[in-house]
């Protein structure tokens, strides 16, 4: 490093070191994520941004915005905390790139904009307000996941995604992701950088407890959006191994199959192979699953349209299932209403064309998980595994156990969390996390 570049990463360092300092001493809870990121030149940006590990900044443009409004830098340091809090880098996947950035930065914007922290606290402009209460209209948690659905619903056009961009972009994104060349050092870095900033968010909402009296609702509203940012996705074919049984199905078994004796029989014999592929293959998938809708009234209709969209995302992954199976989708709100009996795939594929909803009463979960114990009394099912009952949660739970094991599962828009007794299992997906209907139709 020549001597002008030292010198003025030197005072880049210093200027962040400064804003550090003044942060901790207004935002305390911060404390660990403050000091969580080491500050690195670069002039491959043009302005400043994180990747997880380090601060990276153009030093033009840090000296020109310290000298112009010190505060700012202030903020867009809080900024960059808050991406790596919230866990934004790692949340993009397959989502559009310019849409999640945006809805990253609106969300760490509105909660920046709430904090009183003198180092930070700036009167929040009319453009802002507006969008605020625009998307306040639409969701409780003004949070990049739901910001970026309503995005997806309502497709801004190319110059009002221009004016949000200038509105709330304070930092660049572009070093989020890594190098394609370097793809599984790349994994293993961001998976690095992922478990590191879980760690931390846990470590602050423990912070906020202390700090929750001071700060009133905006303590709550942080720990959400953190809880949010913990939230795990599913990978339905491992849960759905809780309820697999194995068993043998007609299937050539390749990993049984010897190709030396098979080769040569076919060199010495002519044609006349020694042994053959065995046709049968020990399999672990399920025969027997009582699947229960909440069809009650406290469901909408895009929630129900969302249980029955994840019913058949968990059922059409048919290599879950056996060729010939025996599962029940019973729509219950506080008593059964409909069950249905799908025996093949083919069954399966009509069901859930021409499947009618029934129900909008009240909820009673005992009603649905007792009908499910008439079923075993009365032969239906010979080694029922376990039920799935998706619901919004908002229903009367039984005293005790089912003798089978039981999945609650609560598709939520607003996050908040749901008791379920100690017996039960509990899994929350956002809407994200299911099929929509058109890759339905792709199938």
């Amino acid at each position: 490093m020549n001597e002008i570049r030292e010198k003025i990463n030197r005072v880049g360092i210093q200027i962040l070191s400064a804003s550090r300092n003044e942060i901790y001493m207004s935002m305390r809870y911060f404390d660990i994520a403050l000091s969580a990121l080491d500050y690195e030149l670069n002039l491959g940006t043009k302005t400043i941004g994180t990747d997880g590990f380090k601060i990276l900044f153009n030093p033009s443009w840090l000296v020109n915005a310290y000298r112009e409004w010190p505060q700012d830098i202030n903020r867009v340091y809080v900024h960059m905390i808050m991406h790596n809090i919230f866990r934004h880098m790692s949340g993009r996947m397959e989502r559009d790139e310019q849409l999640w950035n945006l809805a990253c930065d609106i969300a760490v914007e509105s909660m920046i904009d709430r904090f009183d922290a003198v180092c930070v606290k700036r009167i929040v402009s009319d453009e802002r307000e507006a969008w605020y209460y625009r998307l306040g209209q639409e969701m409780k948690v003004l949070n990049a996941q739901s910001i970026y659905r309503w995005f997806m619903n309502h497709p801004p056009s190319p110059r009002e995604l221009m004016k949000a961009e200038r509105i709330f972009t304070l930092d660049d994104h572009s070093f989020w992701q890594g190098q394609e060349e370097e793809e599984q050092e790349d994994n293993q870095r961001q998976q690095q950088r992922d478990d590191k900033w879980k760690d931390i968010s846990q470590k602050i909402k423990t912070n906020l407890d202390t700090f929750s009296k001071s700060m009133g609702q905006l303590a709550g509203d942080l720990v959400l959006q953190m809880e949010i940012s913990l939230h795990e996705t599913y990978d339905y074919r491992d849960f759905l191994r809780k309820f697999t049984v194995i068993n043998e199905e007609i299937k050539l078994d390749m990993d049984s199959f010897d190709y030396i004796f098979y080769t040569y029989g076919l060199n010495a014999y002519g044609n006349v192979p020694l042994v053959e592929p065995l046709e049968y293959t020990e399999t672990e998938k399920i025969r027997e699953l009582a699947i229960i809708v909440d069809t009650s009234e406290s469901c909408g209709d895009g929630t129900l349209r969302r249980f029955f969209h994840e019913t058949f995302q968990i059922l059409h992954s048919m290599d879950s299932f056996f060729k010939h199976m025996n599962l029940h989708i019973i729509q219950c709100d506080a008593e059964v209403q409909m069950d249905i009996k799908i025996e093949s795939e083919e069954e399966l594929i009509d069901c859930m064309k021409h499947l009618t909803v029934r129900g909008r009463g009240g909820t009673n979960f005992k009603a649905g998980l007792a009908y499910v114990e008439k079923l075993i009394l009365e032969g239906e099912f010979q080694n029922l595994k376990g039920v799935l009952y998706f619901t919004d949660g908002y229903g009367e739970f039984p005293g005790k156990k089912p003798p089978f094991d039981t999945a609650f599962i609560f598709v939520k828009e607003d996050y908040t969390d749901i008791k379920v007794p100690p017996w039960a299992m509990k899994v929350i997906l956002e809407p994200d996390d299911i099929m929509t209907w058109s890759d339905y139709n792709e199938h």
